[in-house]
Parts: structure tokens; sequence; C-alpha cells
């Protein structure tokens, strides 16, 4: 799993979000295979955007959930810049396909 998100090769001059987390549902979503194929799954669906799954939170019923990551570091030592929100019409296709990944061996609902 990631133990820090890093973010020292965004782009400095960025003013939109380019990066996410992405929290598992219970169960096999938030095995290391799993986690590591949602990353795999949606960068190729979104060339550009950074995706980090993370199993740890508090495991929750559903579907997977997104996090954009909009603070970043700033100009100033100790300082955050931040990112525009991404637009709905994005989040909402990430939303889509996270719907259709599932790990190996499940079947997609």
């Amino acid at each position: 799993m990631h133990s820090a998100i890093d973010l020292a090769e965004a782009d400095s001059d960025a003013t939109e979000v380019s990066s996410f987390v992405v929290l598992p549902p219970s169960g096999p979503f938030r095995a290391e295979a799993a986690l590591r194929g949602i990353e795999a799954f949606l960068a190729g669906r979104f060339p550009g955007l950074m995706f980090y799954a993370s199993g740890d939170v508090e495991p929750f019923e559903g579907d997977y959930r997104l996090v954009p990551i909009c603070g970043v570091p700033g100009d100033e030592p100790d300082s955050l810049r931040m990112l525009d929100y991404p637009p709905q019409a994005l989040l909402l296709a990430i939303e889509a396909a996270m719907k259709l990944f599932r790990p190996s061996g499940l079947a997609v609902n």
C-alpha cells in the first residue's frame, strides 16, 4: 500500500486537480492486488491523471469512493496551494468507470 502520496512530479504551474485517492469498499476490494488493479484500470482510462488506492480507512459498504487531491505544496516552505476542483463531468466519468472494475474472480454487477 502507498505510505505517502508523492506529488513531487506534479506540474508546479497546474491549476486543476490531476490526482485522486480511491477508497475501496469492504471485502476483496481491499486486497493489495485489487488496490493496484483499480489504479491501473483508472490510469488506462484517464491518461494524465494519477490514482492512489488506499484501504487505510474504516471498511464501508457500497461502491468505491473518490477523493480529489486539491492541496499541493506551495511556493513557500510549509505552504499549500489549492487546485481548482475537477469538473463534475470528469468526476461522474471516473465514478462510472469505478463501477465497472471488479477484482479478479468477482462478477460485475
